[in-house]
């Protein structure tokens, strides 16, 4: 009795759903019509009514190594214990000023400021990939939009993020992205496992892919493991409101900005909170950043009990890098928060407790320090920082002298290109709050403590 009805509609059910034991379990096959239309027609219909047929304990199933396209956002958010099979590769529309134009389109409004080509909400969602490489791709076709993007601007208006993640007690594994236009995956929620991500944000033409993060996260008791990221923005940005977040194996790199806290304190009026991050056992290449926090100047808030342990560095410009007064060159689409960007009254810091760096090795980048996101004289990443030598394993910018308490480092043993000896940049991280820094804070060669 179903078939005519859900063949229009572009999916079918699969035997099991018909069964007599669960009328709950279903699962609806998603139908494509990209080989039969040449790539040109729109699978998304078929994917939403899909979505919506099996929002409730059901499986959604992208086939193996089956192309759709999906041209226009896909919304769901009223979805309950359902599985994502993406066995399949989706496209997304290579149109950069259609893709623009669907931006501020109240039709694919999730609450957020931002337009989400694929939305998830609802608790139990598991989105499964495969680990054959050759299929279980999202094709963004992003180089498009970076090399459309003219100096100095640091991305086109109206980049969509690619997957809003919104759940609890949900997982993603093998999930893979190819040339995203801008983010990837904004995870909100709790108790959610990660693992196994590929993101390719590889530009091949040398033009930058800003804005690539990774992961964005905003949630509790997160664990994301062996992951593979190379991109132009944070491999995983942890932002204010997490708690009990773990990121442990894999490589990052490319033009990456590395593991971040924040930025936090955007707000002047809201109260920045994280606290209990884990990063481990990572290896980031060719990176601006390896170990990364990042607060604005006038914000409020505590940052607590955060630690990166047995981190391997190759040709990274800043292995350890700590500022309490950050700016964010981009545009207002790039602000996590409402605040202002420039003129702030320094009155207020997110404060740091219990910081800990351990068991650093490798190069840092001296020959040819930072990447291409730079459209500014001097660079966003050299604000503060007019004598840089690109020797310095370790940066710490407090901003004041009772804003960074129990910092901990040791074992850290990166060494530049060059061959000269590794350096410090260390500002108010006073040896009364700090008894266990690992050396002396002060500017010069880094000496570590015994």
């Amino acid at each position: 009795m179903f078939g005519p009805s859900l063949a229009i509609l572009g999916f079918t059910l699969a035997a099991s759903a018909l069964g007599k034991p669960s009328p709950y379990h279903k699962t609806c096959q998603v139908a494509s019509k990209y080989a039969a239309s040449n790539g040109t027609a729109d699978d998304s219909p078929a994917i939403a009514a899909a979505f919506a047929a099996c929002a409730n304990g059901g499986t959604v199933s992208f086939a193996v190594g089956v192309d759709y396209n999906a041209l226009t956002p896909v919304i769901a958010t009223n979805l309950s214990d359902v599985t994502i099979e993406m066995y399949g590769n989706i496209h997304l529309p290579q149109n950069v000023t259609y893709v623009q134009a669907l931006f501020n389109d109240t039709t694919y409004a999730t609450g957020a400021s931002n337009l989400y080509w694929f939305a998830f909400a609802g608790p139990g969602i598991k989105y499964v990939g495969t680990p054959n490489v050759t299929t279980g791709w999202i094709n963004s076709y992003g180089q498009a939009w970076w090399d459309a993007n003219k100096y100095p601007s640091t991305g086109l208006e109206g980049r969509p993020h690619l997957i809003q993640f919104n759940t609890t007690g949900g997982k993603m594994q093998h999930f893979k992205s190819r040339k995203p236009i801008a983010w990837n995956v904004q995870l909100i929620g709790s108790d959610i496992e990660i693992s196994d991500t590929i993101i390719d944000a590889y530009s091949t033409t040398g033009s930058f892919p800003f804005n690539t993060d990774g992961f964005d996260v905003t949630g509790t008791e997160i664990k994301i493991t062996n992951s593979v990221i190379y991109n132009g923005d944070d491999a995983i940005a942890v932002q204010s409101g997490s708690h009990n977040v773990l990121f442990q194996g894999g490589t990052i790199g490319y033009q990456s900005h590395g593991m971040s806290i924040g930025s936090l304190g955007q707000s002047q009026s809201s109260f920045a909170n994280v606290s209990n991050i884990a990063f481990d056992d990572i290896t980031v290449v060719n990176a601006v950043y390896a170990s990364r926090f990042k607060s604005w100047e006038g914000g409020q808030g505590l940052a607590k009990n955060i630690s990166w342990t047995n981190i391997r560095v190759y040709n990274v410009t800043f292995p350890i890098f700590v500022t309490q007064t950050y700016i964010n060159q981009g545009s207002t689409s790039t602000q996590l928060q409402s605040g202002a960007t420039s003129g702030r009254p320094n009155n207020s810091t997110v404060n740091m407790e219990d910081f800990t760096w351990a068991n650093f090795t490798g190069t840092i980048n001296t020959f040819r320090p930072g990447d291409g996101s730079c459209v500014t004289n001097p660079c966003w990443y050299n604000v503060g920082l007019p004598n840089l030598t690109h020797t310095e394993a370790i940066i710490v910018e407090c901003n004041t002298n009772t804003s960074c308490k129990n910092f901990e480092m040791s074992n850290i043993e990166v060494i530049p290109q060059s061959l000269d000896a590794p350096s410090v940049v260390c500002i108010n991280a006073t040896q009364a709050l700090n008894p266990n820094l690992g050396f002396a804070c002060a500017n010069g060669t880094y000496v570590p403590t015994l």
